[in-house]
């Protein structure tokens, strides 16, 4: 994951300047529970660390409380999620990221039909990144 920041740092992404305290956290996994959705993983929320809402230029990751709101994880999910197994974590113009409790892996799913479209395993959370990211 150390690597994979680093690169965006070297394509010209900036490190966030909304930091979110433990509490912060908390709440989100709470609010995400309380709405029908997974808990973040836990390799997203160090992610989150460095980058907590972050947009491309077809694409974004969601974050935690962002200064951007449009970011905001829980907002994007209750307008753009249907499902109560899954997360939406990020997206470009064509797919979701989410993350799939069950499968306890990573998902790019069609935004138009739902289909999925590429997994990635549950360490591979810079590599589907990537995918979305398209640096």
């Amino acid at each position: 994951m150390m690597n994979f920041i680093q690169t965006l740092k070297e394509n010209g992404y900036q490190t966030q300047s909304t930091p979110f305290s433990k509490q912060d956290v908390i709440e989100s996994q709470k609010e995400l529970v309380k709405k029908g959705y997974p808990f973040l993983p836990l390799e997203f929320i160090s992610f989150l660390k460095s980058y907590n809402g972050l947009r491309g230029e077809d694409s974004a990751v969601l974050g935690i409380a962002p200064k951007d709101n449009s970011l905001d994880i829980i907002t994007f999910n209750e307008m753009h999620n249907e499902s109560d197994d899954m997360v939406i974590l990020g997206y470009d113009d064509f797919c979701f990221l989410v993350y799939d409790e069950q499968e306890k892996d990573y998902l790019l799913i069609d935004r138009t039909t739902g289909d999925e479209l590429e997994s990635f395993s549950a360490d591979g959370l810079s590599e589907a990144l990537n995918s979305i990211l398209h640096y």
